[in-house]
C-alpha cells in the first residue's frame, strides 16, 4: 500500500464530514475542484455554512477538504488552509478533538479561542 494512500486513511475521519460538505456544495450549484490531491469547495452549501452565525468563517478546512466561501476566498486562505490538511495528516482521527481542546486551552490561558490556538498560530507560522 502506498504511503500517501496510508496518510488519505489515517486523515479519513476528519476528511468525511469535508467530503459530505462538498457533496452538498456541489448540489447547490458551489464549485469543486481537486488541487494538490486537496479537494477544494466553495459557494453554495459551503458558502451558507460558513456565512452561519455559528461558525463565521472564509475558509476552513476539514482532512483533504478545504472549504471556502467563495473563489476569491479560497485563494486569499489556500495557503493557510493547506498548513491545516498538512496537520490533518499528521494528527489523523485526533485532529478535531485536539483542534477543540487547543482552543479551550488557549481561552482558559486567558487568550483568543482562534487567533491563539497553537493550530492556528501554526497554520500562519508555515504558510
Amino acid at each position: 500500500m502506498s504511503s500517501k494512500l496510508l496518510v488519505y486513511l489515517w486523515a479519513g475521519p476528519t476528511t468525511l464530514p469535508g467530503l459530505l460538505i462538498a457533496f452538498f456544495t456541489r448540489l447547490s450549484r458551489g464549485r469543486c475542484e481537486v488541487r494538490e490531491g486537496i479537494l477544494g469547495a466553495c459557494g453554495g452549501f459551503a458558502k451558507w455554512l460558513l456565512s452561519a452565525r455559528w461558525v463565521k468563517a472564509e475558509a476552513m478546512t476539514l482532512g483533504h477538504v478545504i472549504l471556502a466561501r467563495g473563489v476569491e476566498e479560497m485563494e486569499d486562505h489556500w495557503r493557510h488552509e493547506r498548513q491545516h490538511v498538512r496537520q490533518a495528516e499528521v494528527w489523523g482521527p485526533a485532529f478535531i478533538p485536539a483542534y477543540i481542546v487547543a482552543s479551550a486551552w488557549a481561552s482558559l490561558r486567558g487568550g483568543h479561542y482562534y487567533k491563539d490556538n497553537w493550530f492556528e498560530r501554526d497554520a500562519e507560522r508555515r504558510s
